[in-house]
């Protein structure tokens, strides 16, 4: 391949391609805010999306590198650079396949295009993209309701057409009754449902979890951390989409009672995803299908920890001068933490 694969969308405009336009402000987060990662072998597996952008007068070209080699990246523990020990590469069908999990918020009742309604009697607009699953992924399907309940509705499997048509009952059921504090917990318990199903299955997959949502939602600092905690547990990257349409830019990260806002913007800066919206209800396909190309083109970098110590270590990718050079304008993706815990890892040589 060249250095660079076109993927086989180019985004209008009107499409929101990247989260800075909709990111959360960042700020010095403290030690009890900051999420980690507990790795669960001798390896850090380390997933990365190369991506940039080229944008002309009237369009964006999005492109993902695919031929970067083992020795053009550069990864850091702390600081330090450490030698990789495995390179999986995406577009030589190395990598893991794909857990897609599709997630939505129960109808509330709210005004049209509100948390999930935007998606309501639109499902069948995402089938191109689910097309293009491989066929070792799997997608499934999964919802919370402000009335504390939270359910996976189908476990991942290789039906798009049975996904999509639960997709669609979930978002034609009546409003739910509810309270925020209460939708909060129960969002919380669904990832953990997710997490929990993600270790029990075999063969092993990379878990997408993609909220189809107007993010709404918001939560306390340490019951976020450890949500985050425990999707990188299971190497899970987090994406959202919407329509844009109830999303308001916030000034702060936290809301008056001391929470995150807007949790997966937030949850998907910190696991290496991004959030999309569009305001055109046929680009909606072209979203998921870009997520899915990101992640079958995704590399993935495995290193030894330097130390088990049981405390935050930073994690750092970064190509080499030269490949920088080779690959102007280049962003990469991945997850920021992990923590090395001795009772997981066992002794290493």
């Amino acid at each position: 391949m060249g250095a660079a694969l076109t993927i086989r969308i180019a985004f209008a405009l009107s499409m929101i391609a990247t989260a800075c336009l909709h990111a959360l402000p960042q700020t010095a987060a403290s030690d009890s805010s900051i999420p980690t990662f507990t790795a669960s072998s001798d390896l850090v597996l380390v997933d990365v999306i190369p991506e940039y952008t080229k944008t002309e007068l009237r369009s964006r070209s999005i492109t993902l590198a695919t031929d970067l080699k083992r020795e053009e990246f550069r990864i850091f523990d702390n600081d330090k650079e450490m030698p990789i020990s495995s390179f999986d590469v995406g577009s030589e069908h190395t990598t893991r396949p794909v857990a897609l999990w599709l997630i939505v918020q129960c109808p509330q009742g709210f005004p049209k295009g509100w948390a999930s309604d935007f998606l309501r009697g639109r499902t069948q607009l995402l089938k191109g993209a689910l097309g293009h699953l491989e066929a070792q992924d799997a997608v499934g399907v999964a919802h919370w309701c402000d009335n504390g309940a939270a359910a996976i509705d189908l476990l991942p499997g290789n039906d798009p057409d049975a996904a999509l048509a639960t997709l669609d009952q979930l978002l034609r059921r009546k409003p739910v009754d509810g309270e925020s504090r209460t939708g909060e917990l129960a969002m919380q318990k669904l990832v953990r449902s997710l997490v929990d199903n993600v270790h029990q299955t075999k063969p092993e997959r990379l878990p997408i979890l993609l909220f189809l949502y107007g993010d709404h939602c918001a939560t306390y600092p340490n019951e976020a951390e450890k949500i985050i905690q425990a999707v990188l547990e299971s190497s899970g990257i987090v994406f959202g989409m919407s329509d844009g349409s109830w999303l308001i830019n916030p000034r702060s990260n936290y809301n008056f009672y001391g929470q995150i806002n807007y949790l997966v913007h937030h949850y998907s800066q910190e696991t290496g995803g991004q959030f999309y919206t569009t305001t055109d209800p046929k680009l909606f396909s072209a979203a998921l299908d870009y997520i899915v190309s990101q992640v079958h083109l995704r590399y993935t970098l495995g290193f030894k920890p330097r130390m088990i110590d049981g405390k935050r270590h930073t994690i750092r990718v970064e190509l080499t001068k030269e490949a920088q050079q080779r690959f102007q304008g280049i962003q990469l993706r991945f997850r920021q933490e992990y923590i090395p815990i001795r009772a997981k890892f066992g002794a290493i040589e």
